[in-house]
């Protein structure tokens, strides 16, 4: 029984029905508020309202107290309500709530928001099946500490929306005033909603609460001092708790029997008033309670463990004090009571009054950190041991039991967070220099390896209240870090403003600044994310320059190899090889390459190959994918081998290799064990394996002499279909805009042949849409590779639905607006003007036709093309169309396009294979061509 239970309850009577005959009505929407400044007695209504409801089988939760340091959003709240309901409600939860948390940044927003609807249906439909049995109430206290302040308002939106949906239980929140109140009133009718604000005791009150503490404590004041507490506590309950506790635990200051009442108003008027005497006596530090007052006004919730470690007793004392701790009225047990904490009233007091007294100079809250930070980053590293034990057994043993085991890890992992929270405040505290070089390694390396975004965002959040204690060098960094953090979020409108920022920055920074590479490279990066490639190149070539400058020769590879990827990203090969290849000899240069460099350096090797790749240059693409692929391997990266083996499965694809692609694909499929955490992988996986089962489903036909004449093995199209779905569906789920594109356009052609092939009219217009939201990605994210294609894909489809009045306009758009662009993309270029010729040829034009052949072909043959794109395929289409005509017309148009192909020795060797063939064709039939 707490210290509380055992008052008899006065003067909040009226209060406590009101709130027991809302509870009472069941199966109706309500919510309850309660608001009063610190120390009015909000939460002894709390535990006498839960007494009074478990005395009429009401089932009511514990009091879920906010007053701890883990309320940082809904989801937390939803989390101590959810351990309220069944065991396996609690189990499950917490592992979807860690699901949601790591997605956070990894789905698209839509995929993200839709996650967390469904969860909160869980707890909803949980709760409402518990409901049905009996009314539920959940009693929350110091709801003004509920949720980080930027997005307490959203709290509390999301609080109201989880209320509405409840069939039979009501939350009773009490708290401080906060923006609680005016959030409720705006989604509740006023027959919904009951707000209550607690004031202070009547003299009668105050009278029968002191009564009630005396029975308590089987103690008896003076009528003097009693009337003295009357008048001194201003009404309050826990100036009350202070002066009747006090007096019986022989701590009340002198002067509060000694002098008269009319005298002490002008002794506190000097000293701070009542509530700083009901504290200053923590100064002489006594007792042992007095040292771990000061301790829990800055470091809890502490268990017994804790306890001993931070004040340096033996387990026993620690366990007796910790104990003894909870018969002070100040004191309150949190965590189900396995731990406790100072009410949080008496924490200010503390902080105000007393520190302000024994640490002018800090160096004695500073120690208690030092011992603090070194004690909970021992914890930090005894916690992750535990967590990979847990996870050897979650695949070692049988199934039955794995969901249990998966409880226990993200209970592991929660504690371990809330740990490091502590370790890393507390290490800023004691040392800003030393903490914040902690704080920075540690919280880099959760930034790196985690993929909670929110658990990141609340550690930079610890850094933030340290910052104006901060020097120039430590504010840089911090600032540089939440860069990072805004380059890895997916929102646009945020990495805009972090440019703005940091643009902003860089204009503050002398010339010879040590910090302007590290803005250059920031926003390099940012810039790419963008997809403003212009800019991040303009950026990476600034901050290559300054760490070449300043021989930074561990630095040199990675910025160089942002400058390569930059350069193909603008098409422009040659010098994306040159950088490439400059990172590479400045890792060479390297006398020991540790793994961070290795990584860089096989990312170089699978950059040269899918260049090589690119053009045509199949050795050495392979070589390099080789080389890449034997670097990750030696510092043990799955996923960047599985990546490597698809750069290599893409190149075989375009050089019609496909079996060999689809074991390489298959192969890094099976390296991929958990969509989390490999759907880039698995993404660029299926799209490859989808280009590659629709390449290798063309049925060879050599009569064939028009594209609409092409047929497909429907089952291999219909495994093509599924991969370049499976593709899709990644992309959108999270949100891997640079993937999109392709993609889209690649799955629209697909559907497009099924569709045609088929008669299925459906699968053509969802074609149509995907290219035409391609063509839009494409656009939007520069990517104009398929800005190009897209566009000519549009074509393609018309001129197979025979809308030949729409091909000129895309034609006429392609050149308007991606002239520059021709001798990088010649293939496409090239396809669109065979479209156009085959347009004309489709309307005998045939002088027109083969016009547009003799400008489109040698495009296409630059290129090389790939599957149903090639050259051979285009040459082996325009043969058929030859003989198709008569043979004189066939002759005169060959001898054109030799005429007009005298630059290109294997076009004029097709041309005269092409007339000896009509020759042959002259002696036995004339054309068949209507």
């Amino acid at each position: 029984m707490s210290e509380l239970d055992k008052l008899e309850f006065v003067g909040r009577e009226e209060h406590l029905n009101r709130i027991i005959s809302v509870v009472q009505k069941t199966n109706t929407l309500h919510v309850v508020l309660v608001e009063g400044r610190g120390g009015i007695g909000k939460t002894w209504l709390l535990n006498e309202l839960q007494n009074r409801l478990n005395q009429i089988q009401i089932g009511t939760s514990e009091i879920i107290d906010c007053d701890t340091p883990i309320f940082n959003d809904a989801e937390d709240l939803c989390t101590q309500i959810a351990k309220q309901l069944y065991d396996t409600t609690y189990q499950e939860w917490l592992l979807r709530l860690r699901q949601l948390r790591e997605d956070e940044n990894h789905l698209s927003q839509t995929a993200y928001q839709e996650e967390r609807r469904q969860l909160e249906k869980f707890l909803v439909d949980e709760i409402n099946r518990k409901s049905k049995q009996q009314r539920l109430v959940f009693l929350i206290d110091t709801v003004e500490k509920l949720g980080q302040p930027e997005v307490r308002a959203e709290v509390w939106e999301y609080i109201g929306n989880l209320c509405h949906q409840l069939d039979n239980a009501i939350l009773i929140f009490a708290g401080r005033s906060s923006i609680a109140r005016q959030i409720l009133e705006n989604s509740f009718k006023e027959d919904e909603l009951t707000y209550l604000e607690l004031n202070e005791f009547t003299r009668e009150d105050v009278e029968r609460y002191i009564l009630s503490k005396e029975e308590q404590l089987h103690f008896t004041l003076g009528k003097d001092l009693i009337q003295k507490i009357i008048v001194l506590s201003g009404g309050s309950p826990i100036m009350i708790e202070f002066g009747v506790e006090y007096a019986y635990r022989e701590v009340i200051p002198d002067w509060l029997e000694s002098e008269d009442i009319e005298t002490i108003p002008t002794r506190l008027e000097k000293t701070g008033g009542f509530e700083a005497e009901m504290v200053r006596h923590i100064t002489q530090l006594r007792t042992s309670m007095d040292r771990l007052t000061l301790l829990l006004s800055r470091i809890y919730p502490l268990d017994s463990y804790d306890i001993a470690n931070l004040l340096e007793l033996s387990t026993e004392e620690a366990q007796r004090l910790f104990i003894d701790a909870h018969s002070y009225f100040f004191i309150k047990p949190v965590m189900g009571g396995s731990q406790i904490a100072l009410h949080d009233i008496v924490r200010d007091l503390v902080e105000k009054y007393v520190w302000t007294d024994i640490d002018p100079d800090f160096e004695w809250r500073k120690q208690d950190s030092r011992i603090a930070a070194k004690y909970f980053e021992k914890k930090d590293y005894e916690l992750g041991p535990q967590k990979k034990i847990l996870e050897v057994q979650l695949y070692s043993d049988n199934s039955n039991k794995a969901a249990n085991i998966e409880f226990q890890i993200e209970e592991v992992k929660q504690r371990r967070e809330f740990n490091t929270t502590r370790w890393l405040w507390n290490a800023l505290y004691a040392d800003l220099t030393i903490g914040f070089q902690t704080w920075h390694e540690v919280t880099d390396r959760i930034r790196r390896q985690s993929k909670k975004i929110g658990f990141v965002n609340q550690l930079l959040g610890i850094a933030k209240q340290f910052e104006t204690k901060l020097n120039s060098d430590q504010k840089f960094k911090l600032n540089i870090f939440e860069s990072k953090i805004v380059h890895d979020l997916k929102d646009k409108s945020t990495k805009e403003d972090e440019v703005r920022k940091l643009e902003k920055m860089l204009l503050e920074q002398s010339s010879n600044s040590s910090h302007q590479a590290d803005i250059y490279n920031v926003l390099g990066m940012l810039n790419t994310k963008l997809h403003l490639y212009d800019e991040a190149l303009k950026y990476q070539q600034e901050c290559l320059s300054l760490v070449q400058g300043k021989k930074l020769s561990s630095a040199i590879p990675g910025v160089a190899n942002q400058v390569g990827y930059l350069y193909r990203q603008l098409n422009n090969f040659q010098e994306a090889e040159k950088y490439y290849k400059l990172g590479w000899d400045a890792a060479m240069e390297v006398d020991t390459p540790d793994k961070g460099l290795t990584q860089v350096m096989a990312s170089i090797q699978n950059n040269l190959g899918f260049l090589y790749g690119q053009q045509k240059d199949y050795v050495k693409a392979e070589q390099c994918f080789k080389a890449a692929t034997d670097m990750w391997s030696s510092v043990e990266r799955e996923r960047e081998i599985a990546d490597a083996e698809i750069a290599s499965a893409a190149i075989l694809v375009d050089n019609g290799n496909y079996i060999k692609a689809k074991q390489l694909l298959e192969r890094a499929l099976s390296r991929c064990d958990n969509e989390e955490n490999d759907n880039k992988i698995l993404c660029r996986a299926y799209f490859q394996l989808g280009l590659n089962q629709w390449f290798s489903a063309e049925v060879v036909n050599e009569a064939v002499w028009d594209v609409t004449q092409v047929q497909w093995d429907l089952n291999l199209l219909s495994l093509a279909q599924d991969a370049l779905e499976k593709s899709l569906k990644l992309a959108d789920k999270y949100g891997l805009e640079e993937e999109l594109p392709k993609i889209l356009h690649q799955t629209a052609s697909v559907y497009w042949h099924l569709g045609f092939q088929t008669g299925d009219r459906s699968l053509q217009e969802q074609a149509l849409k995907l290219n035409d939201r391609s063509y839009q990605t494409s656009l939007e994210y520069n990517d104009m590779r398929y800005a190009i294609d897209s566009l000519v894909g549009k074509a393609e489809f018309d001129y197979y639905a025979k809308a030949y009045e729409n091909i000129s306009d895309y034609a006429r758009e392609l050149s308007d607006r991606f002239q520059s662009y021709q001798n990088t993309y010649q293939l496409y270029f090239g396809r669109i003007l065979r479209i156009e010729g085959d347009v004309a040829f489709q309307q005998a034009n045939y002088d027109l036709a083969f016009a547009k052949y003799a400008q489109g072909i040698p495009k296409i043959f630059q290129d090389g093309g790939f599957g149903p794109y090639s050259i051979q395929h285009e040459l082996n289409l325009l043969q058929k169309k030859i003989e198709r005509l008569p043979i004189e017309l066939a002759k005169t148009l060959i001898q054109q396009l030799k005429h007009q192909w005298q630059d290109n020795k294997a076009l004029k060797e097709w041309c005269d294979q092409q007339m000896f063939l009509t020759r042959i064709r002259a002696t036995k039939q004339p054309s068949s061509h209507a």
